[in-house]
């Protein structure tokens, strides 16, 4: 029977060709799809403001006439203040403000570390425990005396907190009158995801 034979040349555009017809039956194949997914992301990589209800500041306004007051405050985020709002309950009503210009006096909460005075304040102390940014621990402090009306001061505070401002007629709906000793105060509990930069109290009243 009579044999075909290939020269080297041909032999070589064959194996091409054929290397060639595979390619092609390779790619008619099904090609993988690019798939893309959600990733819920950890809360706590959330920036300060990232969220609702995610900061919390718990505070009391002393006023001593009606340009003038005294301030306890404690803020922070809302986990981490928390497990002290009892601490912070029985700082406030530990309060007493001795008349004149003397600071308020009161009892220190058991177990915290004292700051000491500071620039603006009479008193700094910072509670026990782990915080998420351990160069920010939340810190309750009672600052100097400023001007400012109730008002004011209020919407302030609401401002760092991230929630809307009030009227002077809603006053009574996010402020709760306290007692220290003979000298009426107005405690408030404010929660929102974070708002305006922290400003010292007399700004508010500006």
């Amino acid at each position: 029977m009579p044999v075909a034979v290939l020269s080297p040349l041909c032999s070589r555009g064959v194996l091409t060709l054929a290397a060639m017809g595979l390619a092609a039956l390779g790619g008619c194949g099904p090609r993988e799809q690019i798939r893309s997914y959600d990733v819920k992301r950890d809360p706590s990589d959330s920036p300060l403001t990232g969220g609702p209800d995610r900061v919390r500041l718990l505070g009391a306004i002393i006023p001593v006439d009606d340009e003038n007051s005294w301030f306890v405050k404690f803020s922070g985020l809302v986990d981490e203040i928390a497990p002290h709002e009892k601490a912070f309950d029985e700082f406030l009503a530990s309060v007493r403000l001795p008349g004149g210009n003397a600071p308020p006096t009161y009892t220190a909460p058991t177990g915290w570390k004292d700051g000491g005075k500071r620039m603006m304040r009479t008193a700094t102390f910072t509670p026990p425990g782990e915080w998420k940014a351990p160069d920010k621990p939340p810190e309750l402090y009672i600052s100097e005396k400023f001007q400012g009306t109730l008002l004011a001061n209020v919407n302030r505070w609401r401002d760092e907190v991230g929630v809307a401002r009030v009227s002077q007629a809603d006053l009574p709906k996010v402020t709760t009158e306290v007692k220290l000793g003979d000298v009426k105060a107005y405690k408030v509990d404010f929660k929102g995801p974070g708002g305006k930069k922290k400003m010292p109290p007399f700004a508010g009243g500006m």
